[in-house]
């Protein structure tokens, strides 16, 4: 369970030097996986945006991760049913919650602004997770207030993963999970894990 952070770390930084490995040996891992089932040892969730895939951050293969992906990165039902079912059955012992700059979703949550259709349920979700920023940071720019509120989403939904689930509380109660965030910068493409 301790080698999950360094194990990303040193994935991501194959990633950002452009020296990923994973998919030289994709086609053998695919014929792997489809006969003999998956094993991810992390789950992610993070963000919809398309400048986010973890399996290429982490420089992952097929059946390495076991990712929920919505807009924003934030904690629903579905995603502590699938965290659980990864916990349960396929062996999981870290999730990771991964944010990234300059996030749209968290960005129109923040501005506040009236947003079109089924969008309102989503700056809705992240709201409580950022609610502070505004008051806590009136002083910064725009930039550093978003990168605020990403950490500061992060941090919330770390704990509403486990808070909202009593099968994740119970394994890591007993030492079988741990929870981690990090942040992924779309510019220079590195991971920054939070303490």
């Amino acid at each position: 369970m301790v080698g999950a952070q360094g194990t990303l770390e040193k994935g991501n930084q194959r990633f950002a030097g452009g020296k990923s490995i994973a998919h030289a040996w994709q086609k053998g891992n695919v014929a792997k996986t489809g006969a003999l089932g998956q094993t991810p040892s992390v789950a992610v969730l993070t963000c919809s945006d398309s400048r986010t895939p973890a399996e290429l951050i982490f420089d992952m293969g097929v059946g390495d991760l076991f990712v929920c992906r919505n807009a924003g990165g934030f904690d629903t039902p579905e995603v502590n049913a699938t965290f659980e079912y990864g916990v349960a059955a396929l062996g999981v012992h870290t999730i990771l919650v991964l944010g990234h700059t300059k996030c749209g979703a968290v960005t129109a949550t923040l501005e506040g602004k009236p947003v079109p259709g089924n969008i309102s349920l989503l700056t809705k979700a992240l709201q409580p997770g950022i609610k502070k920023i505004h008051q806590e940071h009136s002083d910064l720019s725009k930039e550093d207030q978003l990168n605020h509120a990403v950490e500061a989403l992060i941090r919330y939904q770390m704990l509403e993963v486990i808070q909202n689930s009593e099968l994740l509380q119970k394994a890591k109660a007993d030492g079988k999970l741990q929870v981690m965030g990090a942040v992924y910068d779309v510019e220079t493409g590195r991971v920054r894990f939070l303490n």
